[in-house]
């Protein structure tokens, strides 16, 4: 759920709540890897807080698994965090973890110092459950490093305390603490005296929650018996009005099996004829499909026969002319043949697209060489390279391919024209879908230049791409240059 709703707090939470019941279920390689993948959840640099959590139990589990370096460098980062962002419990628990580390290190001074921070957070965040209890673990780690007095004394003054206070819910394991402290001091007298406290406390409160408990269930038993007489009146009412309703509801369900049946029926006969129209249909669009093929060809054929041969012609008599005509006629000559090359090209371009049914990418790509070919001697400074990264090579319909030709063209004529490159990139990837890019390293394409060229500038690239229902963008490349990147709305 939170994934969905894009809650990376929560994501943060539950990821490592998940880790902490593998770490709970000994399951460490397991709570490892959810950790981690709490810690790389993508978006959570603006949920810190969250970390000293996550970053305790990193520790807990390394410590566990006997990776000390770990250990402490997780356990730091949740102290740090914790501290910056004035998170109490967290730091109180963290401290307390690194002090189990330090314990296990032997070096007593640290841990103790961890310890009576510890303490002296939760008292300052008035938690009296936790207090009472990180007093314990304190009292127990004097008792374990050889300091029985430091303990004894301060489990008396929290047992004192705590009976002045009345709050006396967690003073069993302060009795626990005592009587190790006692043990560790070899006073065996006053140890077994903590022991029959700590065991007769312990009966008391056993014997009060049974108490409760018993009172508890008498209490629930009389509510049963009284809820038990007003069932036994509802059933005396039902069972007398039972033949009545049971003809009435036989009534009711007779119409209702009626009215599905009908309606069964309905939507059967409703199914058949939309599915006669969903055939009609296409059978209509097949047969259009075919009339526009048809077309097609026969439009590619007669631009091939007619137009081609009459632009080829045209080229051809201007060479003639060219040699014969005076200097001053040779430049405008030379122009009208530059107009009928271009014509030739554009309809050998469109003649090639016009006899497809589609075009896959990689065939766009092979022309697009055949064209870079034609132009590079033009250009001898600029080195023009094509790269594919092709997994699933899409088939586009013939008008897409010609707009996707015809905009790689004009961005490849604008870059040589306009950015003083020596370098040309195409790059062409598809898998899920594709992307197509064109970079140079030029001096860049001033966006003003592109419209002021009208129909051969950005305003016809983005015409292109609109009806292709692409998007078309530029952007600053690196270190210098331009790139225009073409790809689907959706891919």
């Amino acid at each position: 759920l939170a994934e969905k709703q894009g809650n990376i707090p929560f994501q943060v939470m539950a990821k490592t709540g998940i880790g902490w019941l593998q770490l709970d279920m000994k399951q460490f390689s397991d709570a490892l890897s959810w950790f981690h993948k709490a810690a790389n959840t993508p978006g959570n640099d603006g949920y810190l807080p969250a970390y000293s959590a996550l970053y305790s139990n990193l520790a807990t589990t390394h410590h566990t698994l006997g990776n000390t370096d770990s250990a402490l460098h997780y356990i730091r980062k949740a102290i740090d965090n914790a501290r910056k962002h004035e998170t109490l419990n967290y730091l109180a628990t963290s401290l307390r973890i690194y002090a189990d580390i330090l314990l296990h290190q032997k070096k007593y001074p640290e841990a103790e110092e961890a310890l009576k921070e510890m303490v002296q957070i939760r008292k300052n965040a008035d938690g009296s459950f936790f207090v009472n209890y990180d007093m314990s673990l304190l009292a127990h780690f004097y008792a374990q490093t050889g300091q029985p007095k430091k303990g004894i004394a301060l489990c008396k003054a929290v047992i004192d305390s705590a009976h002045k206070s009345g709050i006396t819910t967690q003073l069993q394991l302060m009795y626990e603490a005592l009587a190790a402290n006692y043990k560790a001091a070899d006073e065996y007298k006053a140890y077994g005296e903590t022991l029959e406290k700590s065991k007769a406390m312990q009966d008391s409160l056993y014997t009060m929650n049974t108490g409760q408990l018993i009172a508890a269930l008498q209490s629930q038993n009389e509510i049963q018996k009284k809820e038990n007489i007003i069932i036994q009146q509802k059933l005396d009412l039902v069972q007398k009005n039972l033949l009545f309703y049971g003809l009435l509801t036989a009534l009711f369900f007779a119409v209702v099996i009626g009215i599905i049946l009908f309606r069964q029926y309905k939507k059967r006969q409703q199914l058949k004829l939309q599915l006669f129209r969903e055939e009609e249909k296409r059978k209509n669009e097949r047969a259009i499909l075919e009339a526009e093929e048809t077309e097609r060809k026969r439009i590619a054929a007669d631009l091939h026969d007619s137009l081609g041969a009459y632009a080829a012609s045209i080229a051809s008599n201007i060479d003639h002319l060219q040699q014969q005509a005076t200097p001053e006629n040779k430049a405008v000559l030379q122009e009208l043949k530059s107009n009928a090359q271009a014509i030739v090209s554009q309809l050998s371009d469109t003649i090639w697209v016009l006899k497809k049914n589609a075009l896959s990418l990689t065939a766009i790509s092979d022309r697009l060489k055949l064209f870079i070919q034609k132009i590079a001697p033009s250009y001898p400074a600029v080195t023009i390279d094509v790269w594919e990264e092709v997994e699933t090579d899409e088939a586009l319909p013939p008008a897409q391919a010609f707009h996707l030709f015809q905009i790689i063209k004009e961005a490849v004529n604008n870059a040589l024209r306009h950015s003083r490159c020596k370098r040309i990139t195409i790059k062409l990837i598809s898998n899920a879908g594709w992307r197509l890019s064109i970079s140079d390293d030029g001096s860049g394409i001033m966006q003003s230049t592109m419209v002021a060229e009208g129909g051969n500038g950005m305003v016809n690239m983005k015409a292109r791409a609109a009806e292709s229902g692409w998007q078309i963008q530029w952007q600053t490349a690196q270190p210098k240059g331009t790139t225009v990147i073409i790809e689907p709305t959706t891919n």
